[in-house]
């Protein structure tokens, strides 16, 4: 193991034992350095690589200090690095969307809040209206952000919301492809909104498996230059009246 190597387990220990609590300052590097056995310049890269991943805050003329520590925080490089996955990375991603977004919904069924709904009841309001491609996409990003809130746990919401913004291109493509195509994602929304508004997980599991099925068709067509055809929108159950 490195210097730089052990100096950043020592900093991660001190943080994961409750020493050193978010929002709080650093030792002054000598103290901090002399109290770790490692050099000012060892503790100087340990410091920038944890504040590489949003651990540590260096403020320049202040000093070093622990940050929120928020999964939104922590998990901003899981964003990036997703963003610059290439289109031999888009079958891995298609894989974990298919493993977290059908259980994020029906979580959401159960945890929505009453003003999460109202945001998303406008939203769809907005797109039924919109016209231009860049704002339908946007406002589409924007009901599936509610819906990954509304699960009310910020660590699934933040990789849910990695793995929008690494859809976004198919997103645009997709909502621009054909105006039928558009109207089959707004009934899903609508399908959705429902089964979160009768608190039924099921209903919108189902749902979110559909759109999961119309998309990688889509991909599929896309890659093979197969016409685009969009499918009926069907599930595999109709909900009872209630």
């Amino acid at each position: 193991m490195s210097v730089t190597t052990r100096a950043i387990e020592s900093i991660r220990s001190m943080i994961s034992s409750g020493e050193l609590r978010p929002g709080d300052r650093l030792p002054p590097e000598q103290e901090l350095a002399d109290r770790l056995g490692v050099s000012r310049g060892s503790l100087r890269e340990a410091v920038r690589a944890l504040s590489q991943i949003k651990v540590l805050d260096v403020r320049r003329g202040d000093g070093t200090y622990v940050t929120s520590l928020s999964p939104n925080e922590l998990l901003s490089g899981l964003k990036f690095a997703i963003e610059l996955l290439q289109s031999q990375g888009l079958e891995e991603v298609l894989e974990v969307r298919r493993l977290l977004l059908p259980p994020a919904a029906a979580l959401a069924a159960q945890r929505v809040t009453p003003e999460q709904l109202a945001k998303l009841h406008t939203l769809l309001e907005r797109i039924e209206v919109a016209t231009d491609p860049d704002e339908i996409a946007r406002l589409h990003h924007g009901f599936s952000t509610v819906v990954s809130d509304a699960t009310g746990n910020e660590t699934l919401s933040s990789i849910l919301d990695a793995l929008h913004l690494r859809d976004e291109n198919v997103r645009r493509t997709w909502l621009s492809a054909d105006p039928v195509r558009r109207d089959f994602a707004l009934t899903h929304h609508r399908m959705l909104l429902e089964a979160l508004e009768r608190g039924d997980a099921d209903m919108a599991k189902a749902v979110s498996n559909v759109q999961l099925d119309e998309r990688r068709r889509f991909i599929d067509r896309l890659r093979s230059g197969a016409p685009d055809e969009p499918t009926a929108v069907e599930y595999p159950f109709v909900a009872d009246e209630v």
